[in-house]
């Protein structure tokens, strides 16, 4: 018999869940004060409160007096108990610190997971949260108890999202089970009330449940939500035995799923699923034999099926299914996709092997490619980066006479920003001008902006004419494509032609056009031009408009002006936060580090959310003389993992370039459990730090070396190419030969091949230092047919051979002096 882990708690949950007498509700966080369906009135109430642009500002009233006051509940603990007070679970005697654990598992659950919010969902939560981080959960939760029978299904369902993010984020058993408990009260008001729970809210629970093998648990939850779902719940069933490693179990399952009836139930095709995901292949290959896959209904567990099969290459089973499916009437118009799903899931092949392999299957069971299987294939080469392999086959598309949907081009033209080949935007134009293509404006916004990237101008007005060809209209987002270009470029003459080209296209400037306009302008009187002119046009003033606001009088050094932005009376309480963070950024990055010091100081004592961009700011125009403690603790400030990491080796650049690299080595150990995590990626910035070693007069090579060591032994990290070039590159500066031994002994630790510019680097260490003797060896084994690569080393041997020269006349000076 298995036995939660947490079997010591599960009978206070149980206990509990026996015990309810009335439904429970958790808060939720904040909707903005206008009419939005599925919002109850009481919320909505709840929500003008929050953000309420009266004369006095919200931020300035306590959280707690604000629900206090709306929904006449008080926090203090002489008033009436609440009926929603939910009695706390007792884990001390459960010695297991879960956060590791559950970040572990759920990881790939998380990735997978998609939340379709909407915006009032979103501002609903924020609410909550924000209610829950001043008041605490249970203050919170009762508070918006008192509202719980006017509440929506949206509202529900925003709860049980911050609930279950909050159990997942918690390190303590006891503090996550809390958590989990009040999702479930919430889980047991919805379904007393009839509303429908839908999987993208029960899922995550169940599934976060499951990870942490909480099985009591996971029954009492799938008790709450089994009406209509029994079929689905299988699923859930099936991924918890296997969890569990109950192998009795999950061969009971198992055993109702045969080949007998005119199709697959849903049970029975939700339990194949399930061990599909969890690559059951003892159980999947016996299923496979007695199964039709004829009758299998579901598009999902097909694509399972074949991307199970393609990743542990079973081509027998596969052939064997693809043409079983290939003589059924409903079954055909399945098999080129699932041919697509089964070659790009074939492990250690490239992606042209893949399109082979796509090809001759096609072939081979006189199957026609479909659109679809083309936009898998597209989608697949522009994931692996091979955009120009994907380009090849939408060229093959277009002329199969397949029709070029506008997904397919977002695929390319994303693909083409991650790689940073943006002269393949052409080739892209070139394939719409002579094949059937149906592109949307956001496809053509994204060439315009591509085009700008290059500098072809030309190219985008182009793509601008050729809209009309397929009864599009530009729009100012486009016209925005290119006047951001020009600025870019500092051509602020052709900028403003952007503008008058705008109004003669009958396309009226926005919000963005202005925030561009006014953000680059240098003189006062040009900022309150556009600013004005903005406003005669009715265009409406954004939180972007402001920004740009600040950060242009910042720029033209009226500074007094950047901070009178926030005292206009135009400017609504929500937008404060953010454009006191842009006025930190303005500040520092215009040499008043001072003045925005102060003001993230005076955000922070009155706990207001300062955006880590302002932070990192505050790190990165540091002066020398800046002090080192403060810079240690803005980066302890930041609190997102990235965030961190971005602020903290700013702080590290800085002790390098400003000589006070005493500290780095401690800071870096003090720091080396989160550089340590799994899901952050510290190798660029370590890259960043040995280029600054390298480039710091003068340089520090045995800093140099300790940091290569605590990579290694610390980290247990193998130093990239990049960090052994920068050290290496250090120790020409440095003129040391030995470390720049180690260091090329260091590539072949790494198991990295010596490029030509290794051989130029240690060539140049060994003629730094003087050994002439080991640089003419070296230089036999360079490879020399490349002119630049005999350059350098005719330049090398004059630099380093003058400096010889000196050191010689210099020794002869000290030991034959002048009489």
């Amino acid at each position: 018999m298995v036995v939660s882990k947490a079997n010591k708690l599960s009978s206070v949950f149980i206990y509990r869940i026996k015990n309810s007498t009335q439904s429970s509700i958790p808060s939720a966080a904040t909707v903005k004060n206008r009419d939005i369906a599925g919002t109850s009135q009481a919320v909505k109430d709840l929500l003008r409160s929050k953000i309420s642009s009266s004369a006095t500002d919200v931020e300035e009233v306590p959280l707690s007096d604000q629900i206090s006051s709306l929904l006449h509940v008080a926090t203090d603990s002489s008033e009436t108990t609440n009926v929603l007070k939910i009695p706390s679970f007792n884990a001390k005697k459960i010695p297991i610190d879960i956060s590791l654990r559950s970040k572990e598992l759920s990881r790939e659950r998380k990735e997978r997971r998609v939340y379709k919010k909407n915006a009032l969902s979103r501002r609903f939560e924020k609410i909550f949260r924000d209610s829950a981080h001043k008041l605490g959960t249970d203050a919170t939760f009762g508070a918006f108890g008192r509202v719980a029978k006017e509440m929506s299904v949206t509202e529900y369902n925003a709860m049980i999202g911050v609930y279950f993010e909050l159990a997942e984020k918690s390190h303590d058993l006891e503090c996550a089970l809390g958590h989990i408990e009040k999702a479930f009260e919430v889980l047991k008001t919805m379904r007393d009330r009839g509303f429908q729970i839908e999987e993208s809210v029960y899922g995550p629970v169940l599934e976060y449940l499951i990870d942490m093998e909480m099985v009591d648990e996971f029954h009492s939850f799938r008790d709450v939500i089994s009406d209509g779902l029994v079929e689905r719940l299988g699923y859930y069933e099936m991924l918890l035995w296997i969890q569990l490693g109950d192998e009795e179990k999950v061969e009971e399952l198992c055993g109702g799923i045969d080949g007998n009836g005119d199709s697959l139930t849903l049970l029975q095709e939700n339990y194949l699923l399930a061990l599909c995901k969890k690559e059951q292949k003892d159980h999947l290959q016996r299923l496979f034999e007695i199964i039709d896959i004829t009758k299998v209904r579901s598009s999902d567990l097909l694509a399972n099926i074949f991307g199970y099969l393609g990743k542990f290459s079973l081509d027998s089973v596969a052939r064997k299914f693809l043409c079983e499916l290939r003589e059924s009437d409903e079954g055909v118009k399945n098999v080129s996709d699932l041919i697509s799903i089964y070659s790009t899931c074939t492990p250690n092949l490239t992606v042209e092997d893949a399109i082979l392999k796509f090809n001759k299957m096609h072939e081979e069971l006189d199957v026609m490619p479909s659109s679809t299987s083309y936009e898998k294939l597209v989608k697949y080469s522009c994931d692996s980066n091979e955009v120009v392999t994907a380009l090849d086959v939408v060229e093959r598309m277009g002329e199969a006479g397949v029709i070029i949907s506008s997904d397919i081009l977002h695929s390319l033209l994303h693909a083409i920003d991650e790689v940073l080949e943006f002269t393949l935007v052409r080739r892209i134009h070139s394939i719409m001008c002579t094949k059937s293509v149906k592109p949307s404006s956001e496809n053509f916004r994204n060439m315009i902006r591509l085009c700008t990237r290059i500098r072809d101008f030309e190219g985008a007005y182009n793509m601008l004419g050729n809209l009309k060809n397929f009864n599009l209209e530009p729009n100012s987002s486009m016209f925005n494509c290119i006047l951001a270009g020009y600025f870019r470029e500092k051509n602020v003459c052709s900028a403003l032609m952007v503008v008058k080209q705008m109004k003669e296209a009958g396309v009226k400037p926005d919000s963005i056009t202005y925030g561009y306009l006014i953000n680059n302008c240098n003189r006062e009187d040009t900022i309150t031009k556009y600013y004005n002119e903005m406003k005669q046009a009715g265009v409406q003033a954004t939180k972007r408009i402001y920004m740009s606001l600040i950060d242009a009088y910042a720029a033209s050094g009226q500074f007094d002006k950047a901070k009178q932005v926030l005292l206009d009376p135009d400017v609504p309480a929500k937008y404060q936060n953010e454009l006191k963070s842009e006025l930190i950024s303005a500040l520092a990055s215009h040499g008043k580090r001072a003045d925005a010091l102060s003001i993230y100081e005076e955000m922070k004592e009155t706990k207001c959310q300062v955006d880590p961009k302002s932070i990192i700011s505050l790190i990165e125009y540091s002066d020398s003389n800046g002090d080192l403690n403060t810079l240690v603790q803005l980066a302890d400030d930041l609190q997102d993992d990235n965030s961190w990491i971005d602020g903290f080796f700013r702080m590290i650049l800085f002790t390098v370039r400003n000589r006070k690299s005493s500290n780095v080595l401690d800071l870096l150990k003090r720091n080396k459990v989160r550089l340590s995590k799994k899901d952050i990626h510290v190798e660029y910035h370590f890259d960043e730090v040995f280029w600054a070693i390298a480039e710091t007069e003068p340089t520090d090579v045995k800093l140099g070396m300790a940091l290569l060591r605590y990579i290694k032994e610390e980290l247990g990290f193998v130093p990239s190419r990049k960090c052994l070039d920068f050290l290496l590159h250090a120790c020409v500066n440095a003129k040391d030969m030995t470390n720049g031994l180690l260091v090329w002994k260091e590539y072949q630790s790494a198991a990295l091949p010596c490029n030509v510019l290794s051989f130029l680097r240690m060539y140049q260490v060994l003629l730094a230092a003087g050994d002439l003797e080991g640089a003419k060896t070296l230089v036999t084994k360079i490879p020399k047919e490349d002119k630049d690569v005999q350059h350098v080393i005719e330049e090398s041997q004059i630099v380093y051979s003058q400096t010889l020269e000196k050191k010689k006349l210099k020794k002869k000076r000290i030991v034959f002096p002048a009489k």
